[in-house]
């Protein structure tokens, strides 16, 4: 038996699907947000697979809470799903469990995605995120002392990036939830 990596996930506009690889939001985000593609690429593709099983979701159905504010993954959010330019996006920094890895930039690695009626909250893993990955972004995604340093930096990025795309699972928990009050919900 296999793993299947998947390194895409779609969703559907009226006129069609659009299919989004790991390659598009690395592009889109540069090698600054390669870890991040990663988290938006696992996290929308197990989300999509949660909340829409039989046909990728509506695009603009799609709603996101994120307690984690790196930029970067809110960029991946916007390039697959447009939720932050169409108010579908909320940033809570307080509404993570105690358990969810705590982020460099502030907040954890916490989401909520909701689709339609359903929707599910993801708790990144704290064996992906750990104290390494923390001290390390810690200290250098804001930039390094030395090329050497930085081409360091990047291979480490590229580790993580691996480790987290090759995880058949990389949350510590999945569970239901309902959708936030402040969105205003339709469909």
């Amino acid at each position: 038996m296999y793993f299947q990596m998947k390194n895409f996930v779609e969703v559907r506009e009226p006129e069609g699907t659009l299919v989004f690889q790991l390659e598009d939001l690395m592009r889109y985000s540069g090698p600054r947000g390669l870890i991040a593609s990663g988290v938006t690429m696992k996290l929308l593709g197990r989300a999509f697979k949660d909340l829409s099983p039989r046909e990728p979701p509506m695009r603009h159905e799609i709603y996101i809470l994120s307690s984690f504010p790196g930029s970067d993954v809110v960029d991946g959010f916007e390039l697959v799903t447009r939720a932050v330019t169409r108010g579908r996006y909320i940033l809570d920094l307080d509404k993570a469990p105690k358990d969810a890895p705590p982020s460099p930039a502030g907040g954890s690695m916490y989401f909520e995605i909701g689709y339609r009626d359903r929707c599910f909250a993801y708790t990144l893993s704290p064996e992906i995120f750990d104290k390494e990955w923390f001290e390390a972004v810690a200290a250098k995604q804001e930039g390094c002392k030395t090329e050497e340093e930085h081409a360091n930096y990047l291979a480490y990025k590229f580790s993580v990036l691996g480790k987290l795309i090759a995880s058949s699972d990389p949350f510590l928990r999945i569970e239901p939830c309902k959708l936030d009050e402040r969105f205003s919900y339709k469909y």
